[in-house]
């Protein structure tokens, strides 16, 4: 008799560990856990200064485009990507192809520019990273990660590279 029972529980554990009916529970903890705990972060911006110096880019003006990606798996694909690179295909490498994973903010400043971005404007939403980039005429990557920065955050673009940091919080 005890074989009995042991060769049933056997059977059940075997159909019960192949049975899709399991992935339901798991699928709905996952949305779950999504909806509780949100992956990626909020950006802790109050707002965005960019500035140009007068002899940035041999005084021609510099193409700046701020990535927010929305997507972690893309995190390390895009940041791998010089500024040459990325300014020459954005368009059908990457907007077209994740158009809700990635959003990027474009401007293009003139030598001496100062513009002020309230940080309204880069949106609610979660995110994984934020990439800036800058479309110079000299070699380099021109790119810099701005994700972790607080406060008041400043790019300054000089003569053939830029950088960036945090004013206020910490």
């Amino acid at each position: 008799m005890k074989s009995f029972y042991l060769t049933i529980l056997i059977f059940f554990s075997i159909f019960l560990s192949s049975c899709s009916i399991l992935d339901v529970p798991v699928k709905a903890y996952d949305v779950a856990k999504e909806f509780v705990f949100p992956s990626g972060e909020k950006l802790r911006w109050d707002k965005v200064s960019i500035g140009v110096s007068q002899q940035a880019n041999k005084n021609s003006p510099v193409a700046v485009d701020i990535v927010m990606i929305f997507d972690e798996s893309l995190v390390p694909k895009i940041f791998q990507i010089p500024a040459g690179e990325w300014f020459n295909s954005k368009k059908t490498m990457f907007i077209n192809t994740f158009p809700k994973e990635i959003s990027v903010k474009s401007w293009e400043l003139a030598p001496g520019d100062l513009l002020q971005v309230p940080s309204s404007f880069f949106g609610e939403e979660r995110i994984f990273a934020v990439v800036a980039f800058a479309d110079y005429f000299s070699d380099g990557d021109h790119r810099i990660r701005i994700d972790e920065l607080a406060g008041g955050v400043v790019l300054e673009f000089g003569v053939d590279d830029f950088s960036a940091y945090s004013i206020g919080k910490k």
